[in-house]
């Protein structure tokens, strides 16, 4: 019976170990580089089904693939200073992405960290009863590093 009880609290911890909902910055490996996470937190709508969860574009860095962004995951990403182009897209051969690419320039210096957000949102504005498909609204944009690891703790890393 004692054995049990042992085995039904570490039972209870495994769930508390799996998320520790907290952000371990990738270390730089060297400070003449940038880190830029580029993230995809979970919707925020109401409900169970959430918007192009399994679909995943294609992260590019100035032309260059960077990996691809899946729900509720994040790339860490090192680049050389200067203004580098991000961009999202489905129209690569591995990508699963139907929605218009999206690209952003981020100026960078070397040895800081940026967040730059794919969020992806159903249009409940626009939905009626059976239209979920195509009503979306998707940001990619920077978010200050104050506010972004409050998201994207919650997020995975890609692997």
């Amino acid at each position: 019976m004692k054995s049990c009880g042992v085995l039904f609290a570490l039972l209870m911890l495994l769930p508390a170990c799996a998320n520790s909902d907290y952000f371990e910055p990738t270390p730089l490996s060297n400070s003449d580089i940038a880190m830029v996470y580029i993230y995809r937190p979970k919707a925020t709508n109401p409900g169970l089904a959430k918007p192009l969860r399994t679909s995943y574009p294609e992260v590019m860095v100035d032309g260059s693939s960077a990996g691809f962004l899946k729900y509720n995951r994040y790339l860490a990403v090192e680049v050389a200073p200067g203004e580098r182009e991000f961009l999202v897209t489905g129209l690569t051969p591995n990508a699963r992405w139907e929605p218009r690419d999206l690209s952003y320039k981020l100026p960078v210096k070397a040895g800081e960290s940026y967040f730059l957000r794919l969020k992806v949102e159903y249009d409940t504005d626009k939905m009626s009863l059976g239209t979920f498909k195509g009503q979306y609204i998707i940001n990619f944009h920077p978010v200050s590093n104050k506010d972004a690891v409050y998201e994207i703790r919650h997020t995975d890393k890609m692997n």
